[in-house]
């Protein structure tokens, strides 16, 4: 049986390689995006059944990215976690929410938090 995809967004190198490391060690296949590619055509080729996601990417914006996923009809039910350093105001905040969107805060998250993050996530595209 093929592996489950979790797409990596994420512009610190040592940071992508953690999230590998934890989604390949949930049985899931980890792949990181390339920042230069184009977002919609990569998750269009590799049919993530989740995406792992920080806010402020390298000139990107993880906002921006949602927006485009949420907009497209065959990828707008993908889940997505955002795990970023970057503190959000309440407007942020609300709009994760009003999209279901998980947020965890480096730094202050605990890897278990993130394994059962990818858990749970995951397991919304078994459902």
């Amino acid at each position: 049986m093929k592996k489950k995809t979790v797409l990596i967004v994420e512009d610190s190198p040592g940071f992508s390689e953690l999230m590998k490391y934890v989604v390949e060690d949930e049985g899931f296949k980890g792949t990181v995006f390339p920042l230069e590619e184009n977002f919609l055509s990569w998750v269009d080729k590799e049919k993530p059944s989740a995406i792992i996601m920080d806010l402020a990417l390298n000139r990107l914006s993880g906002f921006d990215l949602i927006h485009d996923l949420k907009a497209n009809a065959k990828h707008k039910n993908i889940p997505i976690i955002v795990i970023t350093g970057r503190d959000l105001d309440t407007k942020d905040i609300t709009e994760l929410k009003m999209h279901g969107i998980p947020y965890l805060r480096k730094g202050r998250v605990d890897m278990h938090e993130i394994h059962q993050a990818i858990r749970n996530i995951v397991a919304k595209t078994e459902a």
